[in-house]
């Protein structure tokens, strides 16, 4: 864990708190860590932290090893992060399988009572260079999948027009993903 930790504060600067249980105090599999002083003003970084220590399936390749990350704009957004990031990694490890770039989790109700989104897009790291997305590690290469928050709409968008559609509206209108008030996509389901 040395050296993804290392790899992690490389990006996203020092570990600034972190949680090894759930909300019923029972100790999780992955814990999660916080990172305050990460590559954007105002924006906080969440890691899921030993989720790597399983190796998950994925459909037709090999097993890989994976953490979850995900960047919110610091507030009160920030309340809900920790134990959301703790129960997909424990829902992943119970399943044993690794979610594909460009799956779409959810929707499941809102992330949060105040904001409207619901799912996640499953994506590689946005705002950190590409050397971030893959640490290599001595027992082999660690993905860092980020999460980005999505809509209803803009998640039933991606199941019915593929994540590449989604990505092209992403990319074109550029939202600030990192802000659980943004607007949504202009996504037209048929």
């Amino acid at each position: 864990m040395t050296h993804l930790v290392e790899h992690l504060e490389q990006y996203l600067g020092p570990i600034s708190g972190g949680w090894a249980r759930d909300a019923d105090g029972r100790p999780t599999h992955a814990q999660v860590v916080k990172f305050d002083d990460g590559p954007l003003d105002g924006v906080v970084a969440y890691s899921t932290l030993g989720l790597s220590r399983c190796a998950l399936a994925m459909p037709g390749r090999a097993p890989i090893r994976i953490e979850l990350l995900m960047m919110v704009r610091r507030g009160h957004f920030e309340r809900y992060v920790p134990s959301m990031m703790q129960q997909l990694a424990e829902e992943m490890i119970h399943e044993g399988r690794a979610p594909l770039r460009g799956e779409v989790i959810g929707p499941r109700g809102p992330l949060d009572p105040d904001t409207r989104l619901e799912a996640f897009l499953v994506y590689s790291p946005y705002y950190q260079p590409d050397g971030f997305a893959v640490c290599e590690d001595v027992d082999g290469p660690i993905i860092i999948a980020n999460l980005v928050p999505l809509f209803p709409a803009e998640a039933n968008f991606a199941a019915t027009h593929g994540w590449e559609a989604l990505e092209g509206l992403l990319v074109e209108h550029d939202p600030d993903v990192d802000d659980w008030l943004r607007p949504p996509l202009p996504v037209h389901n048929p």
